[in-house]
């Protein structure tokens, strides 16, 4: 529960808040004119006095107001259902004292007199163990509840207290203001002496009325309540009565020996379950351990492995720029020969064109030598007709023997040109 509904819980069952609203608007009426009766005018709104007197018995009364409220509803409770299942046969262990007392209802349940006196009942058996003294301790709490009973009507017993003493307070007041309202020089008007007597028996008759009748409700209260404490008695114990086994009495040494026994058995079972959590936890740190292990193991194989494939990629980096270094000085070495062979092949292909501008040339004067030649022949042809004609057959020998060289002569254009004269000159001759 919260603290503010535990606070309005208190705020609710306060009776001075409940006694204070009801004094609130009692006099409220008087004072607006609902109640106009004189008398209950004169007794409870007379004076000062009278105001607190009534507001104190309104205290009270919702004291017992409240008071008798829960008592009603307790004594609803204590004649339905019991709040402990039925005693099996045989008793109950009292090892089970414990579940039972957390199967009893909480919150504003909890707080009745049953409720509380079973569980402070199978608290003892659960703190000790045993039921062997649970009888003697049920009366010890039927008499705790009967003292707390009486320790609940303190407030009334205060407001009870408290009321006559207010109506003397008056009575002493009144009493006063008659004997300071007499006057040696004026006997004859008393009217002060009077008033001061009648608030002085007012305060003192309103103050005993109202503390008789709240003797009067507390006296049937404590009765209805003197009741409900015996009906739990009855309900407690005969809840309680046989439901736990008990080691007094002749089977209480077998009995003893099977708790023994059944106390050996709980314990070694909590060995076991120690010594198999002990396992457990040094399995789990033993695994811990070698994941530790195994997990530093990697990271220095990782640490070693990139190490290493650190340097082997720092050689084959190395390796690498060597080697093409090497292919760029060879490609550059083969770009130079190969500048070399292409200059060669130019100054080939030069040398090549220079033999082919010569063997031009000598082709144009080939082709010269084979127009003299033509224009030779046409001078044979002509000549071998003369000769025909003239029957020189020695000279036309000579001239035939001319062109012979001549033809031979077509590589030499030199002789050629030397011997076609000679054959120009024989032919003049001729």
């Amino acid at each position: 529960m919260s603290k503010v509904n535990a606070l309005s819980a208190i705020l609710l069952r306060s009776p001075l808040l409940w006694g204070g609203a009801l004094a609130f608007c009692f006099f409220a009426l008087i004072h607006g004119g609902v109640i106009t009766d004189a008398n209950v005018v004169r007794y409870l709104a007379g004076h000062w006095v009278e105001y607190v007197e009534t507001a104190m018995f309104c205290v009270g009364l919702a004291a017992l107001a409240i008071k008798a409220a829960d008592v009603a509803r307790q004594r609803r409770r204590v004649q339905g259902d019991c709040p402990l299942p039925e005693v099996p046969a045989g008793g109950q262990d009292p090892a089970e004292a414990a579940a039972l007392a957390a199967a009893l209802p909480d919150g504003e349940e909890g707080g009745d007199y049953l409720v509380r006196r079973l569980r402070e009942a199978l608290d003892l058996v659960v703190r000790t163990g045993s039921a062997d003294g649970l009888e003697d301790h049920v009366k010890y709490l039927s008499d705790l509840d009967a003292a707390r009973a009486a320790q609940g009507h303190g407030l009334v017993r205060f407001v009870i207290w408290a009321i006559p003493i207010m109506g003397f307070l008056g009575t002493v007041i009144g009493i006063t203001v008659a004997i300071a309202s007499l006057s040696p020089t004026q006997l004859e008007n008393i009217s002060g002496v009077v008033a001061g007597l009648g608030t002085a028996f007012d305060t003192t008759a309103t103050a005993l009325a109202l503390s008789m009748v709240l003797m009067f409700l507390q006296f049937l209260l404590d009765r209805s309540e003197s009741q409900l404490l015996a009906s739990v008695d009855e309900r407690a114990w005969a809840a309680l009565a046989g439901r736990f086994q008990s080691l007094s009495g002749d089977e209480g040494t077998a009995l003893a020996v099977a708790r023994l026994g059944e106390t050996l058995g709980r314990g070694s079972a909590r060995l076991l379950e120690a010594q198999e959590q002990a396992w457990q936890t040094l399995e789990r740190t033993a695994a811990a351990g070698v994941r530790q292990l195994l997990d530093e193991a990697g990271d220095r194989i990782q640490a070693a492995l990139a190490r290493s494939l650190d340097h082997s990629l720092q050689r084959w980096a190395e390796s690498l720029g060597r080697v093409h270094d090497e292919h760029a000085a060879r490609r550059e070495g083969r770009w130079t020969e190969a500048a070399e062979a292409l200059a060669g092949a130019v100054r080939g292909l030069e040398r090549h064109q220079d033999a082919l501008a010569g063997q031009t040339a000598l082709l144009g004067e080939v082709v010269g030598a084979t127009r003299d030649i033509a224009s030779l022949e046409r001078t044979l042809d002509a000549n071998l007709a003369t000769l025909s004609t003239a029957g020189r057959f020695e000279e036309t020998l000579a001239t035939l023997a001319a062109a012979v060289q001549l033809l031979a002569s077509r590589g030499a254009p030199e002789h050629r040109t030397v011997d076609l004269q000679s054959a120009r000159r024989v032919g003049r001759a001729a």
